[in-house]
């Protein structure tokens, strides 16, 4: 039952296009973790640069750079 939680500067993007987007990792998450579609869920989580840098950069990346799946291509 995987969770996906994705934090993000704000993007902009509208209900429709998140509802795509979703949709579209729902497809993808499915077919690669071999796990049906209605169990998985996403949360979305927009926060502006000092949020950014203190719950998501500070918190959850630095500490754990070398076991993240993608490792950044930036610096905070």
């Amino acid at each position: 039952m995987p969770h996906i939680t994705l934090q993000s500067y704000p993007k902009g993007l509208s209900q429709a296009e998140l509802k795509t987007f979703a949709d579209e990792l729902t497809v993808l998450a499915s077919e690669r973790l071999n796990t049906p579609a209605e169990y998985i869920t996403i949360d979305f989580q927009e926060l502006d640069k000092q949020a950014f840098k203190a719950e998501v950069w500070d918190k959850k990346i630095a500490p754990s750079r070398e076991t993240l799946l993608r490792q950044p291509q930036y610096e905070l």
